[in-house]
């Protein structure tokens, strides 16, 4: 009997966790880096192997953080990606969000875009992003250093 509710209760905290996105890496890129050679053959844009969103999708200069899903099944249920951040200079929380739906690949790219972040010295001082389900509940998440203090 000790053994099934200590079975019961793992399953329990199992179902409650949430899933971290690893933070491959946080860098500036320009335009041209996302130029593919199927872009240039045949005028289409294509995003390769990542999911990308950008806070102005007319623009692909910025700064991006480059993020792995752990679970293709978490993805399935994502509605919703949500960014929190914080600019140089301020201690105020912006944040925006995107429509996140039918998202099948775990590399995620999340690009700071549009006039304001162009400049490579232009990145959020903390941020934090996460993957939202239709209820507005956080399924995956990551964040900076800065933000976790």
């Amino acid at each position: 009997m000790r053994h099934l509710i200590t079975v019961f209760t793992l399953l329990a905290l199992a179902a409650t966790a949430r899933a971290e996105l690893t933070v491959v890496s946080a860098e500036h890129r320009d335009a041209d880096s996302f130029k593919r050679v199927s872009e240039y053959l045949t005028g289409k844009h294509s995003d390769g192997r990542y999911a990308v969103f950008r806070s102005d999708d007319n623009s692909r200069d910025g700064f991006y953080i480059s993020l792995l899903a752990d679970d293709r099944t978490t993805l399935a249920r994502a509605e919703k990606l949500r960014v929190q951040f914080v600019r140089k200079g301020t201690q105020e929380i912006d944040s925006f969000q995107l429509p996140a739906k039918d998202l099948k690949k775990k590399r995620i790219l999340v690009g700071f875009t549009g006039s304001e972040w162009e400049e490579s010295s232009n990145h959020p001082v903390a941020w934090k992003i996460e993957l939202l389900d239709a209820s507005g509940i956080p399924l995956e998440t990551a964040q900076s250093f800065l933000w976790s203090e």
